[in-house]
């Protein structure tokens, strides 16, 4: 009988131990993607950090369905970031969109669409740091 006991203690430890890994590996790729709380201002400085640049101009949010949106001007060339809150449903349904295509359409012109989180990244594709900003949005 305390064989089973001490059997059972094991069992109990090693089923806590990886619920606890499992909710640590949820709540951390949680938290790398779901960045609704900070503040498009936060990703500007972040690009400029690491991409260099500097921002050109606000960008409106009605035509994208977006909160707010900036251009930076960046190798020389504008690239547009937009941030939508996750806390409005027709938000959060346009940026699932933009996800599962790839693309964020302005006016019916399609724009290649790199997505993190809340935060949506337009107008690089042809850009000459394409890959540095990519690397750089992602790692916000």
């Amino acid at each position: 009988m305390n064989f089973k006991s001490k059997e059972s203690c094991s069992m109990k430890k090693t089923l806590l131990s990886l619920f606890l890994g499992f909710l640590a590996a949820v709540l951390v790729s949680s938290c790398a993607t779901e960045n609704n709380d900070r503040p498009l201002s936060d990703l500007v400085m972040h690009m400029a950090k690491h991409v260099g640049g500097n921002v050109n101009a606000l960008m409106l949010p009605d035509p994208v369905r977006a909160s707010e949106g900036v251009s930076m001007m960046i190798a020389g060339r504008e690239v547009a970031f937009y941030k939508y809150d996750l806390n409005f449903s027709k938000q959060k349904r346009k940026l699932e969109h933009i996800k599962q295509t790839g693309m964020l359409y302005i006016s019916g012109i399609p724009f290649e669409a790199e997505v993190n989180g809340s935060f949506v990244m337009i107008d690089h594709a042809t850009n000459l740091k394409k890959k540095e900003l990519i690397k750089a949005f992602q790692s916000f």
